[in-house]
């Protein structure tokens, strides 16, 4: 029995983490896309760019590790019944009740692991990613102000300066074009400037002296001279909509989520929010445990299924849990059903589908898709 269960732990740990890289990075190659902005054209080292992604990793590795224990889990047992192993075993005289030992042991691993991730990781995780994010904006908008040319690094806003330094941060002879406000585009002419970061509001400034500002519009032009001017860079154009001051409650430790409840008025979207992340800390966690049990009979009833379309069956069952788990996670962020019982419903329901699935291979059964595939493109039993 040792054996037994060393060798599908050695499986299913493989499946797992071949699943588990798969899956995160086609989420990496995702989030690239989306903070394209702040790769694309800017002058940013790989390493930087590894940096921010490995901060960013845990916050959705709380997502990623259920479904990559339940696949890995359903996939092993799915290979034993199609070769006929489990049928072996129980003719050697081996229950079958005795191999759930191996996968309750790797879904209680994947368990704890997603419970750390979930209370420590990912507040840490986007701390950090904050930080790495605003040096790598901050760097990249120094560098990126090169002199004699017209930089256009951000959005609607095209920035000129004769001369530049970069140890000082100082500009002389500052051109800027902005357009961020269409119905009255502004000029800003002034002879010298400085680049200003702050790293504790997540902020970068172009702070201008004695200048003027040239607005037109359709009905005057104006002139306006200053002594101090303080443009703030859109960095959240450039970070693809993340947020670098307000944490949203999933960016949030355990005990930032506790602080938050207290201060926010109960029966308002914040209130239900805080209290909804609470509980998705515990029930994405224990969904481990849950679809890894799930995964044990309906890889065990399966038969006559490959790999390919038993990980087809596999994703669009954990995509049935998503679907529910983000439905009731809605309803209660609208007030409809409680909080205290949002976020357990898909797990209660998988819950019961694997007890049934327990009872209903204990009776003996199996589901034979080629078998059933034949049948309905021939219209009769195959011969046995």
């Amino acid at each position: 029995m040792k054996l037994l269960h060393r060798q599908i732990l050695k499986e299913v740990c493989l499946i797992f983490t071949v699943t588990l890289t798969s899956m995160i990075s086609l989420i990496v190659i995702g989030r690239m896309i989306d903070l394209k902005e702040i790769f694309v054209g800017q002058n940013i080292s790989v390493l930087d760019v590894i940096k921010a992604f490995f901060f960013l990793g845990p916050s959705f590795l709380g997502l990623v590790i259920p479904i990559a224990c339940m696949l890995s889990i359903f996939l092993c047992f799915l290979r034993m019944a199609s070769d006929r192993e489990l049928t072996a075993l129980q003719v050697s005289g081996i229950s079958i009740k005795n191999l759930v030992l191996s996968p309750l042991i790797f879904s209680l691993l994947a368990f704890g692991v997603t419970l750390y991730v979930s209370m420590h990781l990912v507040s840490w995780g986007m701390d950090n990613f904050r930080k790495t994010a605003l040096e790598m904006i901050k760097s990249s908008t120094e560098l990126s102000i090169q002199p004699g040319v017209f930089n256009k690094f951000l959005p609607g806003m095209a920035i000129f300066a004769q001369q530049s330094d970069l140890e000082t941060r100082s500009l002389i002879s500052i051109f800027i074009r902005d357009e961020t406000r269409q119905d009255s585009p502004l000029t800003i002419v002034a002879p010298k400037g400085r680049i200003v970061t702050d790293t504790g509001q997540g902020e970068i400034f172009f702070i201008l002296e004695n200048g003027n500002i040239y607005r037109h519009n359709q009905r005057e032009n104006t002139v306006v001279s200053f002594g101090e001017y303080r443009i703030r860079l859109d960095l959240f154009g450039l970070l693809g909509g993340i947020e670098l001051r307000d944490k949203d409650p999933e960016e949030m430790s355990w005990a930032e989520l506790g602080r938050a409840k207290i201060e926010t008025e109960p029966d308002t979207r914040s209130y239900r929010l805080l209290v909804l992340e609470q509980h998705k800390r515990f029930a994405l966690p224990l969904a481990c445990l849950i679809l890894g049990f799930f995964s044990v009979p309906l890889g065990m009833t399966l038969q006559g299924m490959g790999r390919n379309w038993g990980l087809f069956l596999a994703i669009l069952c954990f995509l049935v849990y998503y679907s529910l788990f983000t439905a009731m996670y809605s309803l209660g962020e609208i007030g409809v059903i409680p909080l205290s019982i949002a976020l357990w419903i898909p797990n209660a329901f998988f819950l019961c589908l694997a007890l049934a699935g327990f009872y209903f291979y204990s009776l003996g059964r199996e589901i034979n898709l080629k078998y059933l595939l034949q049948f309905s493109k021939g219209g009769h039993q195959p011969a046995s």
